[in-house]
């Protein structure tokens, strides 16, 4: 127990940027900026000071992060246990949210909102729940179908007021598997998850393959990467 309480002291005066008390007392931390120092399957090492701090990230995220040794900002949220502090690191505002949105569904733990957002976008999967798509949902790692079903059962009626104009974008991405794919392909070729999901969706049309999609998202690359 007293070595508990010297790590939570520790964190309470360390070097990640600003803070604040939940209401429930625990200290979280809202962002920290640092030089990105390693970089793992499923988490990051942030050098602040000469101290290394091991942050859990997501797919999502790490397809954001600068090259190894550049300055980073994640934004965080802390999870304390009796036997472990983590820290979970999110490139967006938006990504930490609906993370700590589907901490707080029964049966769903930080490693399963992970798996989640690392299997999906943001957007992706709000388009997933305001669909009733529990088949897609499933497909993360940790989430059967009746967990995926109490996702959208508790989640759907808070996100039927998204943006038409996203639900479009979204619409699109849930009903063809040809458009993940694409955007997949593209994310291994260089581009972030946000560059290739707005290069496929200016070429897609329905029933397009995956090669047309990949190669028509590359020819409008130009405008995009100012090349």
């Amino acid at each position: 127990m007293g070595a508990f309480f010297v790590v939570v002291l520790f964190f309470r005066f360390g070097t990640i940027g600003k803070a604040r008390y939940n209401f429930e007392g625990a200290f979280m931390y809202e962002y920290m900026i640092g030089s990105l120092e390693e970089q793992a399957i499923d988490y990051v090492v942030i050098d602040l000071n000469h101290m290394g701090y091991k942050v859990k990230v997501s797919a999502n995220t790490l397809n954001e992060l600068p090259n190894l040794h550049s300055e980073v900002k994640l934004f965080l949220h802390q999870v304390i246990k009796e036997d472990e502090v983590s820290l979970y690191g999110f490139a967006t505002i938006d990504e930490r949210e609906i993370f700590r949105t589907m901490i707080g569904i029964s049966g769903i733990g930080p490693k399963a909102a992970m798996g989640l957002l690392s299997q999906f976008s943001r957007n992706e999967l709000i388009g997933h729940i305001v669909n009733d798509d529990p088949k897609s949902i499933a497909k993360a790692p940790g989430i059967g179908t009746k967990t995926a079903s109490r996702i959208i059962l508790e989640l759907k009626d808070r996100y039927k007021d998204v943006a038409v104009a996203d639900l479009k974008t979204i619409g699109m991405r849930v009903k063809d598997d040809n458009v993940t794919q694409a955007i997949n392909g593209l994310v291994g070729l260089g581009y972030s998850v946000a560059e290739a999901s707005e290069m496929v969706s200016l070429v897609f049309a329905p029933n397009s393959s995956i090669e047309d999609l990949i190669t028509g998202a590359l020819r409008s690359a130009n405008p995009l990467k100012g090349r």
